[in-house]
């Protein structure tokens, strides 16, 4: 009997502290930091990671243009068997680059070793290295603007949901100020100190708090997927602590230099592989100096394919050089050059585009910042005069004067203007901290 009781009441002390567990795992409060959002998206990016593949990618291009400068070994094999209608008695064979000929009637096989090397090609070969390397470099950008990208979606997310949690609590608060002011003007109304249309109307106002805090919920949870999705976690609304970002300390006005942005960088890259494109195009039309040797080993035989193989022995030695300039390609080369200049000239117009679009970006964040930094002096000032409205009806409340429901319209006028003091703080520093970032590279 004793055992049974040590048992059940190990069973309760169990169930007991797995639920306390569960309990606290619901009530877990995350400390929700944007720079931790930030590198925790950066590691799980699905886009970067794609972005790191093309860089890889692109060194394999660099050790490809690189192997133009060693020598090429190719070896050959053959065997044939040559049925001649009339057979000479000349028993001389003769060797055409990897053919052989020969007047008899036989089997016969041919290996060959060839060796060649680009002498000079006016430089080709180091202007498509050079294409490979402005390639790479290029997609690092790529990558790092890709990053940039990630940043900015992530402030514009992250300050959406601190607008949205701080317009929540502050709503919240209202709620029960208004309900507050409902059980008054319903004791009132039971008094007969009011008419019903007062009370219906504070009824509906409630309501009306009610919904908007449920709005305000949902569209903070879509926002909140968003960033679920990009540090693949699950983060709860209602277990988030948000710290609002950091205002960069910086003149977000001093920027207007856009050769140091990534956006400059990336055209750049992008001009200078058109214009190596297009001088190597033009040197193709140049002559190239190539050396070569071949090394033949021949074996025959009139009856036997195996009485070939041993037969097999060396045949020849060639070294050479050979000098190669197209005289004629039917105007091939000439429309390669024609198209590279044109996409020259093509990407530098891109590149006034994006760079116009970055600078109407800048100038468009510069205007919205200046008109938010001076609604939050406003909302400041208002705050102010609101503050001393509440503190004078206050006392007037103590001392009888006014109605607690008077008191509780000014506190709900006050967090009204709290509101709109946070969305236009929390958005002017999204705005820095996009122009910063816009700046680095």
């Amino acid at each position: 009997m004793k055992n049974i009781r040590q048992k059940v009441w190990c069973a309760i002390f169990i169930l007991f502290f797995q639920f306390s567990t569960f309990c606290n795992a619901i009530t877990e409060t995350y400390n929700f930091e944007f720079n931790d959002i930030l590198k925790k998206a950066i590691e799980q990016s699905y886009d970067l990671k794609i972005a790191d593949f093309d860089i890889f990618i692109a060194k394999q291009g660099i050790r490809g243009a690189r192997s133009e400068y060693f020598p090429k070994i190719n070896a050959s094999i053959g065997s044939e068997y040559t049925k001649n209608f009339k057979d000479y008695a000349n028993t001389s064979v003769s060797v055409v680059g990897d053919a052989f000929v020969n007047p008899y009637t036989r089997f016969q096989s041919l290996m060959g070793i060839t060796l060649s090397y680009n002498i000079f090609d006016f430089g080709v070969r180091k202007g498509k290295l050079d294409i490979a390397k402005e390639d790479t470099e290029l997609k690092e950008l790529l990558e790092k603007e890709q990053q940039q990208a990630l940043t900015l979606t992530l402030i514009d997310t992250f300050s959406k949901i601190d607008i949205l949690k701080k317009q929540i609590d502050i709503n919240e608060k209202i709620l029960e100020l208004n309900k507050k002011n409902q059980e008054y003007k319903k004791r009132l109304f039971e008094a007969k100190e009011i008419s019903k249309t007062e009370l219906n109307s504070q009824n509906a106002q409630v309501q009306k708090n009610e919904i908007e805090i449920l709005e305000l919920k949902a569209l903070a949870q879509e926002t909140l997927n968003w960033i679920n999705f990009y540090t693949k976690n699950e983060y709860q609304l209602e277990n988030l602590k948000i710290k609002t970002i950091e205002k960069p300390n910086i003149n977000p006005m001093e920027f207007n230099d856009y050769t140091k942005s990534l956006t400059w960088l990336i055209q750049e890259k992008e001009i200078k592989k058109k214009e190596l494109a297009l001088k190597v195009a033009k040197r193709n039309n140049l002559p190239k100096v190539n050396a070569y040797s071949r090394y033949y080993l021949y074996g025959s035989n009139h009856s036997s394919y195996n009485k070939t193989l041993e037969d097999l022995g060396p045949s020849n030695y060639t070294i050479g050089a050979t000098v190669f300039m197209p005289v004629f390609d039917g105007m091939k080369n000439s429309s390669e050059i024609q198209s590279a200049n044109l996409e020259l000239q093509q990407q530098l117009i891109k590149r006034d585009k994006e760079i116009a679009q970055y600078m109407t970006k800048i100038a468009t964040m510069k205007t919205n910042l200046i008109y938010l930094e001076k609604q939050i002096d406003t909302n400041k000032s208002t705050i102010k005069e609101l503050e001393e409205k509440y503190k004078s009806t206050k006392k007037l409340a103590d001392n009888k004067i006014s109605t607690p429901i008077e008191l509780n319209e000014a506190k709900i006028e006050l967090l009204k203007e709290q509101i709109e003091l946070e969305k236009n703080t929390i958005s002017s520093v999204a705005i820095i901290k996009a122009i910063e970032t816009m700046n680095m590279n």
